[in-house]
């Protein structure tokens, strides 16, 4: 098999997949109560997979829609960094000069090692400074001004030597936004807007939230107690530390941003550029740092992306590179689950290709239609999801945070009969179900140990 015709067969595979995963994200949205979920796969050329789940407004029952912003917080530290690497490849500024040489007032005489710190360490997050500062605005919502940013450095800001530990800084991306605006003369808000933005075709992210902007935004929520509905949180503007945290953007905006950071494209800048980016940096027992990307490694691949966190919004997103391969996430709940969602469809995409022999994709038969049977049961253990990939009929746990760790293979017998593959000991292998007619003329499956299992429902 030549390699153009692997990638084909993995595509293919891949959007076989996607009955499951979309059927997964529909169940976890509703069962874990996220008010709404923007997903977006992308795979070696095209988009296969965008869809959203639930509310963009709760009290007013609008659905979310593909067009919905949302606070995507610290992913902001990547179009900083982007924008610093980008200034650096046109030669106007070295990642390893002194942050003083561009901002004269990064100096204290209470706190000598901000002497030492070098953009780089400001970019992987190991200049020992502050997390974010001295001001409460994770609580009190009023985010900081420049001159209380300097007020700040004035008085110290340190907690430990540079290069000593990895210590997350959002208040370190926000003095990058300040050295991106005076070497490039112009505001953080113009720049990402001509050299990112623009050129990339994104047209639907911002760097500040402002009156032209705020209704397209989905409405943030407060984490869902039992038996109390969610409290909306007011949209916060981020102010001065908007290059930490205070960009906004869809799912399909963030798969043209990751585009552009593949290998073998000119889009912002040359491939030794990302290789140094997305390379590690600096590595602790708690994970590993680029210059801005967040390098998290799953069996058998490395995700380059970022997560972030803002007032009732969690987002997760990124790409394994030499798959080309990109996932987004974007939830609009300070509880909601993106990182889970965003694992669990890597980890099962992985473990489809691992197997993909099983399915018998290539084949030139063709493929057999069992979209009658598909879809959720339920029974007094749980509920079930059939999905159909390739010549088997895949059975996993909706509810299951990673959907990998019950899937079961079905083999085909004849009609609507299916037989247990082997390899899980648990789920009763070699022993058949069957799916056969209720007496609502909705399908029932039967097997030996649960009994009859009846078609599921839900909305929300």
């Amino acid at each position: 098999m030549t390699k153009e015709t692997e990638k084909s067969s993995k595509k293919k595979l891949f959007k076989q997949a996607l009955h499951l995963i979309d059927n997964w994200l529909d169940f976890q949205t509703y069962i874990k109560e996220i008010p709404g979920v923007a997903a977006g796969i992308f795979v070696e050329d095209e988009i296969v997979f965008k869809k959203t789940y639930g509310y963009a407004d709760l009290e007013n029952k609008i659905k979310l829609t593909d067009q919905h912003m949302f606070r995507i917080a610290s992913h902001s530290k990547l179009f900083t960094a982007t924008a610093i690497m980008k200034l650096y490849y046109e030669d106007k500024l070295s990642i390893d000069d002194r942050v003083s040489k561009y901002l004269p007032w990064f100096i204290s005489d209470e706190d000598p090692n901000l002497q030492h710190i070098r953009v780089r360490h400001l970019l992987t997050h190991s200049s020992g400074i502050s997390r974010d500062g001295k001001t409460a605005h994770w609580s009190s919502y009023e985010f900081p001004g420049i001159e209380e940013i300097k007020k700040q450095v004035k008085e110290g800001i340190s907690f430990f030597e540079t290069s000593e530990i990895l210590k997350y800084s959002n208040f370190g991306y926000t003095l990058l936004g300040q050295i991106i605006e005076v070497v490039s003369r112009q505001s953080y808000h113009d720049y990402i807007r001509k050299e990112i933005l623009e050129p990339l075709e994104m047209k639907n992210t911002v760097t500040v939230l402002n009156e032209e902007n705020i209704e397209q935004h989905a409405i943030g929520y407060k984490i869902k107690y039992p038996r109390k509905e969610r409290e909306k949180i007011e949209h916060v503007p981020a102010k001065i530390m908007h290059a930490a945290t205070g960009l906004s953007s869809t799912v399909e905006d963030l798969i043209k941003f990751y585009r552009a950071h593949f290998l073998g494209n000119d889009l912002l800048f040359p491939d030794y550029i990302k290789r140094e980016m997305q390379r590690i940096q600096f590595k602790t027992k708690e994970g590993e740092r680029g210059l801005g990307f967040a390098l998290t490694n799953i069996p058998d691949a490395t995700i380059i992306g970022h997560g972030g966190g803002y007032p009732g919004f969690i987002t997760r997103s990124g790409f394994m590179s030499e798959d080309k391969i990109i996932v987004v996430i974007l939830t609009n709940a300070i509880d909601g689950p993106a990182l889970t969602l965003f694992l669990g469809i890597l980890k099962l995409l992985k473990h489809l290709d691992k197997e993909k022999d099983k399915f018998n994709i290539d084949k030139e038969k063709e493929l057999p239609d069992w979209k009658e049977i598909l879809g959720f049961y339920e029974s007094d253990w749980g509920t079930s999801l059939f999905s159909q990939i390739g010549e088997k009929l895949v059975l996993i746990s909706p509810g299951a945070d990673n959907p990998t760790e019950v899937l079961q293979l079905y083999d085909h017998i004849d009609g609507q009969t299916f037989k247990a593959s082997k390899d899980k000991a648990f789920a009763s292998p070699g022993q058949e179900i069957e799916f056969i007619d209720g007496p609502d003329g909705k399908k029932v499956f039967v097997d030996s140990h649960k009994g009859k299992n009846t078609r599921f429902e839900f909305d929300y």
